[in-house]
């Protein structure tokens, strides 16, 4: 985050932008802060003093146009800065260690003793005593006076950025500064880590925070309000294909009564991992002094209004880093502490998914999805989601636990299944218990949504038939359902069953059992393919007097049948294949009486 003075922005018609920078004039920029980053070096190299570095930066402001924008640029550079707050230098000539804060005293108490020194010779006096007293040369007093001040701190270890990571964590900061005076923040981003990892810092900061799911026509209405009728952002016309989105808003700091900067700070340290997300969405009031008063400007951003990496805080490099001690750095400069987190929390969940994935059924598995509303605007966000014909179904795995943990678990899962249609598993390790086990009755939830596992092993069994019983019921729907017909033409005489599910755009279960029924005259269904009748009578007539199952797949093969359907098709025309060994030359063709 900036200072509040170095602020870059514009407004028009009731809205405020940040003024980016590499948005335009970009090439101007980069070599702007290649020189301010060329100067950071240089003086770190020659050890010089603060306030040479600022007479340098000075320079620079005198010789561009925007100097908010060098100042911005070189306060960022300054955090990755070390510099010698020592107060205690050495006396090169005594080799003894002075103290600016105990010469000034002496010097304060001796003048006092003396009066004014309100000569040169009376000063030098005062001096040569000091200097006695202390062991120290007169020449020691004078340069160590005030070298404790800021200006005469000497930098020791500069920290290089390149050009670019430069201009994107100013422009990070820009934004960080600009919502510091919000009164309202609404964002949005896409995935359940992403919204996991982002709740949890909401939580850490101590921020007041509100879920609410926002359709298209909301977010078309809110846009119009703002932009008279027309949308500025793309995401706002079109959400990617998505009909809602989980909408997360926070009371910002100027809408409080005390401790607003504290506050504001709290927001701008989560304002790095919205925008770290690969889709996301922010929406602001921001307030501004004005010179008819204060006025409130609205503020809406979005990723597909900024390019790819223009947002980000640049990373240490680890050579410096180790030399650099963390309290020395700035403590304006906001530490996020973000990390990469594993794909999956725990082995339970690795080895779960990996087991569902083998027996899946072309039902979609997808890891912590967006997280479901609870009573009060609380998020709860199950492990997994399971997706299939537009229905949703989801698992919660709960690792160590407590009655009172599941209490409060199931109590949540209970408000979730009472205010909305949601279809809620959760698993429980009976092993990690660390107190007796409670009935999960007593909050209307059936015990068949309830799976007790061992040796971080979830049975899927129970899951499973719960989404073939899905399956069965969708199937059952459309196979008495006259207005969805699949009739081939008769143009193929191989058509595979994903191509008709492309096709018809039904799940493939569906154009399977449909197909089925509106061609059973005309095709055979073998494996995951049709093979009109007329073909497979070619073929038979072609397998007259084969006697190998080699011979027979040589056959299929010229008549363009796929080698998944050899064997099905074989058995189908009333032959068996007898293995004589693991060779399938040897595989004998016998016709069946």
């Amino acid at each position: 985050m900036l200072p509040s003075q170095l602020l870059r922005i514009r407004t028009r018609k009731g809205e405020i932008f940040p003024l980016f920078c590499g948005e335009e004039d970009k090439s101007r920029h980069l070599e702007l802060a290649k020189i301010i980053i060329n100067e950071f070096q240089e003086s770190a190299a020659n050890k010089e003093k603060k306030k040479i570095l600022n007479e340098r930066i000075s320079f620079l402001e005198s010789h561009f146009d925007d100097y908010r924008l060098v100042r911005g640029l070189s306060t960022l550079l300054e955090r990755r800065c070390q510099f010698n707050t020592t107060i205690s230098q050495r006396d090169e000539n005594c080799g003894i260690s002075v103290n600016p804060i105990d010469i000034r005293r002496f010097l304060w108490e001796e003048s006092a003793r003396r009066g004014f020194a309100l000569t040169e010779s009376l000063r030098d006096e005062i001096l040569c005593d000091v200097a006695s007293k202390m062991n120290i040369s007169s020449t020691s007093i004078m340069q160590s006076l005030w070298s404790d001040l800021d200006e005469n701190m000497v930098i020791e270890l500069f920290s290089p950025v390149g050009s670019e990571e430069l201009l994107a964590w100013y422009n990070l900061s820009l934004l960080q500064t600009l919502l510091f005076t919000c009164t309202r923040l609404e964002f949005s981003v896409r995935g359940g880590a992403n919204w996991k990892n982002i709740l949890r810092n909401v939580k850490r900061l101590g921020l007041m925070y509100n879920l609410r799911e926002q359709t298209n026509a909301d977010e078309s209405a809110d846009a119009r309000n703002v932009h008279g009728g027309k949308s500025r952002h793309a995401d706002l016309k079109n959400n990617g294909g998505h009909d809602s989105k989980l909408v997360c808003s926070i009371d910002g700091p100027v809408s409080l009564f005390k401790l607003t900067d504290r506050y504001g700070t709290s927001i701008a340290k989560l304002v790095p991992f919205i925008v770290s997300s690969s889709w996301w969405y922010i929406s602001a009031s921001i307030i501004r002094k004005t010179m008819s008063g204060k006025k409130i400007y609205e503020f809406r951003i979005s990723s597909s209004d900024v390019q790819k990496n223009i947002l980000s805080e640049p990373l240490r490099n680890d050579k410096n880093n180790n030399s650099i001690n963390s309290n020395s750095i700035n403590s304006n400069s906001i530490n996020t502490g973000r990390s990469t987190p594993s794909y999956f929390d725990s082995s339970i969940e690795e080895k779960f998914a990996i087991k569902f994935e083998h027996l899946a059924n072309r039902w979609k598995i997808k890891r912590e999805p967006d997280p479901l509303i609870v009573g009060k605007g609380v998020a709860f966000i199950p492990d997994f989601l399971f997706e299939k014909y537009g229905r949703k179904v989801y698992l919660e795995i709960v690792g160590f636990w407590t009655k009172e943990y599941l209490e409060k678990k199931f109590q949540k899962v209970s408000e979730i299944l009472l205010n909305s249609n949601v279809d809620l598993f959760v698993a429980v390790d009976e092993e990690l218990s660390c107190s007796k086990p409670f009935n999960p009755s007593i909050y209307g939830i059936s015990k068949n949504r309830i799976i007790f596992f061992r040796k971080s092993l979830v049975p899927i069994k129970k899951l499973q038939e719960y989404l073939k019983s899905i399956d069965k019921e969708q199937i059952d729907a459309n196979m008495f359902d006259s207005d969805l017909k699949i009739r081939f033409d008769g143009t193929k005489d191989v058509i595979s069953i994903e191509e008709i599910s492309d096709s018809y755009k039904v799940p493939i279960e569906i154009a399977t059992a449909v197909a089925s029924r509106d061609n059973e005259v005309d095709y055979l269904r073998i494996d995951s393919w049709f093979v009109s009748k007329a073909k497979a009578n070619t073929v038979a007539e072609r397998l007259t007097g084969a006697m190998k199952f080699s011979e027979a797949c040589v056959i299929l093969s010229e008549n363009s049948i796929p080698e998944i359907c050899h064997a099905g098709l074989i058995s189908k025309l009333g032959y068996d294949v007898i293995w004589q060994s693991m060779d399938s030359d040897d595989a004998l063709l016998v016709k069946r009486n």
